[in-house]
């Protein structure tokens, strides 16, 4: 081998390993671009991510106007906040605001815990009573006098919710321990033929931007359900007993057993009726769907009975009990009973907060 070809051996070498660095780089930019000219657009791509066909979010129009078609004229409406827990009354604006630009006065119950009136004296004067999931519970001689407060015509408005479920804020109460019912209500709903379910409802395929936020349609043309094609709950309780107005979609499921069903939220017995959900009385969730339709219902539910005597539940006499039950802290302070026959229209307890059109 001569010198020179021994020289140039190494750098015909490099050379040829440098065409051959060069001719990958060619050949791998080419692949790359054209693969990026040819890359599927994301709606072509079988991503179940994406769209799996399992479950659908399909958020509630937010429109409408929260109105009342009776008149409330005339007709007192008492709110317990007694026997609940924190309730946010800003939270209830909308209610009391509709209430009262139609003619009603609203008055909170704050018992005599806070020197106010006993409930059953405060029911005398009023024609309906709303209950916001109650956690003190109720004493004999209260449920007496709803029993006969009801009996007599009074309209009553039951409305719970699951604990836990439901985030300081979002409902009617604060910050809540568990996802149990509140047990104070189970007696009240239940002299009433109502009853609510253990755990709150969800649904994982079809919902309002959260599986929690659950669609509920009417079971037929009542006076709760007019002009209502779909109502959202937040975290709702099934409602059993008496006659169902609204029931969930398909496939919603009970936290506390996993069963898939369709479940009552709206119900009513006679002069009583339940919502299993505080929240569609909030300002987030009043106008979703047709709740603000639902809420109106509702709210000419309570001014439309008519109560007789119009002044049950009244006292009881001399050495009975009566239907309203011995009330407590309501005595003359000699061991004596209240006269049998009081003023049908008392002066509202000045403990009490009150609110008209006037």
């Amino acid at each position: 081998m001569s010198a020179d070809s021994s020289r140039s051996s190494p750098v015909v070498r490099a050379g040829f390993f440098a065409g051959i660095l060069v001719l990958s780089v060619i050949v791998g930019t080419v692949a790359i671009g054209g693969g990026a000219q040819s890359a599927p657009d994301v709606s072509q791509v079988n991503a179940p991510s994406f769209n799996s066909g399992e479950s659908v979010a399909t958020p509630a129009d937010e429109s409408g106007e929260l109105s009342m078609s009776a008149d409330a004229s005339g007709k007192v409406v008492v709110i317990d906040v007694a026997h609940a827990g924190d309730i946010d009354r800003e939270a209830l604006t909308p209610l009391v605001s509709t209430l009262t630009e139609n003619g009603a006065t609203v008055r909170y119950h704050v018992g005599e815990r806070q020197s106010g009136s006993p409930l059953n004296e405060s029911l005398r004067s009023a024609d309906a009573l709303v209950v916001l999931g109650a956690e003190q519970r109720y004493t004999k001689s209260e449920l007496n006098g709803l029993s006969a407060f009801s009996d007599a015509g009074g309209r009553v408005l039951l409305l719970n919710e699951p604990s836990q479920a439901s985030p300081a804020g979002l409902g009617l109460f604060g910050p809540i321990r568990s996802d149990s019912v509140t047990k104070p209500m189970a007696p009240l709903a239940s002299q009433y033929g109502l009853s609510y379910g253990n755990g709150y409802l969800y649904n994982m395929h079809e919902y309002d931007t959260n599986y929690q936020n659950v669609y509920a349609t009417p079971t037929g043309e009542t006076e709760l359900t007019e002009g209502v094609d779909r109502a959202v709950f937040y975290a709702a309780i099934p409602v059993q007993g008496g006659d169902t107005a609204l029931t969930t979609t398909e496939q919603t499921t009970l936290s506390k057993t996993r069963r898939q069903d369709t479940y009552g939220v709206v119900a009513r017995s006679g002069n009583v009726a339940t919502v299993g959900d505080t929240s569609v009385f909030t300002q987030e969730f009043l106008y979703r769907a047709d709740n603000e339709q639902l809420v109106g219902n509702l709210l000419d539910f309570l001014v439309t009975g008519e109560k007789s005597p119009a002044d049950a539940p009244r006292p009881p006499e001399s050495g009975n009990s009566g239907p309203g039950g011995s009330l407590p802290g309501a005595g003359t302070g000699s061991g004596g009973v209240l006269p049998s026959e009081p003023d049908a229209t008392p002066a509202p307890d000045p403990n009490e907060t009150v609110m008209s059109d006037e």
